[in-house]
C-alpha cells in the first residue's frame, strides 16, 4: 500500500522539470552543484568526525562517541557518477548508523566528467582493504551509482580472493549502465527524476575506455556467484527498478542469497526522505540486517 505522504510528495515533485533527463539537464545540474553537503549535526554530536585524505580522495570517518564499533560501514554515495554527497545521502547514513555502533566511512570520489571511474576503483579497493584489517565486520551501502560501485567492490573482492563484506545494502542501485532494458520505457514516462539520455551521457564519461557492459559498471553483467548476502530497496517508480530485478533474480540462480524489497510508486532513492513511511520501513529492515550480519 502507497502512504498518502508518498502521494502527496510525488504530485508534488511531478510538477518539478526532471533535473536527469538528458545530458543538458546534467550539465546545467553539475553548473549549479555545491560543495559535498557538510556532516550534520546530529551525526556530530554523535561521532567523533575526521577527515583524511587516502590517495588524493578524501574521505569523512564517524567513530561512535563513548561505544566500540560493532562494524564498519563504507557507503558510496550516488548521484549519476557526476554530482557531490547531499543531504538525503546523510538522512540514510545516519539511520543506518545511528542504531548499531558502526564506524562509517564515507569516500568523497572525484567524479565525472573530469574524472573517470579507473582513478576511483583503485583507492576504493585500498580503502576497503584497510576496514578489513581492523577485524570487524564490514558492511557495503551505496545508493544509485554509489549502489554500482559497492557491488563492484564486492566482485572484486570475490575475483582477488579478498575478505568479502558481511552484507550489501543497495538502495535503488543502479545495475545496468547500458539502460537498454525494455522494460525501462514504459517506467520512464512515470519515472520524474531519471532519463535514459542523460544517465548514458554520464555513465559513458566515468566508464572512460572501460566498456559500459563492464561488471563493475553494470553488475547484472557478472556471475554473481559467491558473493555475500545482498539486499535491494528499489521503489517501482524508477527507471533503474527492471535492471535490479533482473540482477536479484540471476543473483539467486546463481546462489547467492540476495533479495530484492519493491515499494509501489515509490521514486528513485526514497529512503533519503525520512519523513515517508516507506523510508523508515526500509530502513528499518537494513538495519536489522545489518544487527545480524555484525552479530556473526
Amino acid at each position: 500500500m502507497v502512504s498518502l505522504v508518498m502521494k502527496v510528495l510525488v504530485q508534488a515533485l511531478r510538477l518539478r522539470p526532471k533535473p536527469l533527463a538528458s545530458a543538458g539537464a546534467i550539465a546545467a545540474e553539475i553548473d549549479r552543484d555545491r560543495p559535498d553537503a557538510e556532516v550534520p549535526g546530529a551525526l556530530r554530536r554523535a561521532y567523533d568526525v575526521r577527515r583524511s585524505n587516502v590517495e588524493g580522495m578524501q574521505v569523512i570517518t564517524l567513530t561512535p562517541k563513548g561505544v566500540h564499533p560493532e562494524g564498519e560501514l563504507l557507503y558510496t554515495h550516488g548521484g549519476a557518477y557526476v554530482h557531490p554527497l547531499v543531504t538525503p545521502h546523510w538522512n540514510i547514513i545516519a539511520s543506518l548508523g545511528l542504531t548499531t555502533p558502526l564506524r562509517v566511512t564515507v569516500p568523497l570520489y572525484a567524479l565525472a566528467p573530469e574524472h573517470t571511474g579507473d582513478e576511483t576503483y583503485p583507492k576504493l579497493h585500498n580503502l576497503y582493504d584497510s576496514l578489513n584489517a581492523s577485524g570487524l565486520p564490514v558492511i557495503l551501502a551505496g545508493d544509485s551509482a554509489g549502489g554500482a560501485l559497492a557491488m563492484a567492490l564486492t566482485i572484486r573482492a570475490r575475483d582477488e580472493h579478498r575478505p568479502p563484506p558481511a552484507a550489501v545494502l543497495l538502495f535503488s542501485p543502479w545495475t545496468d549502465a547500458t539502460l537498454t532494458n525494455p522494460a525501462i520505457p514504459g517506467i520512464e514516462q512515470r519515472d520524474f527524476m531519471l532519463g535514459t539520455q542523460g544517465l548514458r551521457w554520464a555513465a559513458r564519461r566515468w566508464a572512460g575506455d572501460r566498456p559500459l557492459q563492464h561488471p563493475w559498471l553494470s553488475p547484472v553483467n557478472d556471475s554473481l556467484r559467491a558473493l555475500p548476502r545482498i539486499s535491494v530497496f528499489h521503489g517501482e517508480r524508477d527507471i533503474l527498478c527492471p535492471d535490479a530485478e533482473k540482477m536479484v533474480a540471476k543473483a539467486k540462480a546463481a546462489g547467492t542469497d540476495a533479495q530484492i524489497n519493491l515499494y509501489p510508486d515509490a521514486f528513485h532513492v526514497f529512503v533519503g526522505v525520512p519523513q515517508l513511511p516507506e523510508s523508515r520501513a526500509a530502513l528499518t529492515h537494513a538495519r536489522e540486517i545489518i544487527k545480524t550480519a555484525t552479530a556473526i
